[in-house]
């Protein structure tokens, strides 16, 4: 399989990293596009790309079987009326963002209805570090990670050829969904789970917080060292839906701030207990 990575970050330099070193893929090609040329020579000097191009004008779109857009959301987009023209038929094109409406939407305006393909199905793996760039890319970073698929008309063949590159970088499972029930579903488990942790870094002790925290605290602000442009994209594409998310958490926060200061042990007891029970439950899954 001829693969193409254009943007060797975090997620791209990952996926190329892990790819290589999976059984089986010994003999894939793997060509990657990176504006930085330092990135471009360690990639291709370490033999985690056969060859890397500072422009995708350069790259042999034409000529692969699966290109991976590793870029943030807004660069997806203007990139892909530029690649959609020179894939071949049969050919797929994905993506790896955080949210997945704007790209959707761009690319059903720019590939033509074929049954012939190519075809763009939307991805992203559940799996990140609060640092970005290829400096901080790592072969098992999708280890046990769950990989989202939205195709959206795609033939079952496409799909399966994306989800075997999910299960070779170590990926634990393959969730299908679409663009909507996914950007609703990422507001609450990722883009909440950010702003929570920013919030509590923005409260009058964070200050005088050291040597005090523990792994529950230090687990809980990891991601507030976050990369502020991206998130600010992520968070402003998607800000209906996490405002809905975010409503509804500051009313949960309420209720405990009642049960502390109103109610009584028995009842604050019986409420961690029932939630408790949920979280457990999930667990076992």
């Amino acid at each position: 399989m001829r693969i193409g990575i254009i943007g060797l970050g975090l997620i791209g330099g990952s996926f190329a990293m892990a790819l290589r070193a999976a059984t089986g893929t010994e003999h894939e090609s793997i060509w990657a596009v990176e504006r930085d040329a330092t990135v471009r020579s360690g990639a291709t000097s370490a033999g985690v790309v056969d060859t890397a191009f500072a422009s995708v004008n350069q790259a042999p779109i034409e000529n692969t079987d699966v290109v991976l857009l590793c870029l943030h959301p807004a660069a997806c987009v203007d990139m892909l009326p530029l690649i959609a023209p020179r894939l071949s038929p049969g050919a797929i094109l994905s993506d790896v963002c955080g949210i997945k409406g704007p790209v959707a939407a761009r690319a059903r305006e720019v590939f033509p209805a074929s049954d012939a393909g190519p075809w763009f199905i939307g991805g992203h793996p559940m799996a990140g570090k609060e640092r970005g760039g290829y400096a901080n890319a790592s072969p098992t970073l999708f280890q046990r990670a769950h990989y989202l698929l939205c195709p959206e008309g795609a033939p079952p063949d496409a799909v399966e050829r994306l989800r075997g590159l999910a299960k070779r970088v170590g990926c634990i499972d393959v969730i299908l969904t679409d663009p909507s029930t996914h950007d609703t579903n990422i507001a609450y488990t990722s883009q909440m789970m950010h702003v929570l942790a920013l919030a509590i870094c923005e409260q009058q002790p964070f200050a005088g917080s050291f040597g005090f925290e523990g792994n529950s605290f230090r687990g809980a602000t990891r991601v507030a060292a976050l990369e502020a442009d991206l998130w600010a994209e992520l968070f402003w594409d998607n800000r209906q839906a996490l405002a809905r998310v975010l409503d509804e958490l500051t009313g949960k926060l309420g209720e405990y701030h009642v049960l502390l200061t109103e109610g009584n042990r028995e009842a604050l007891a019986r409420r961690l207990r029932e939630t408790s029970d949920m979280k457990k439950a999930m667990e076992k899954r």
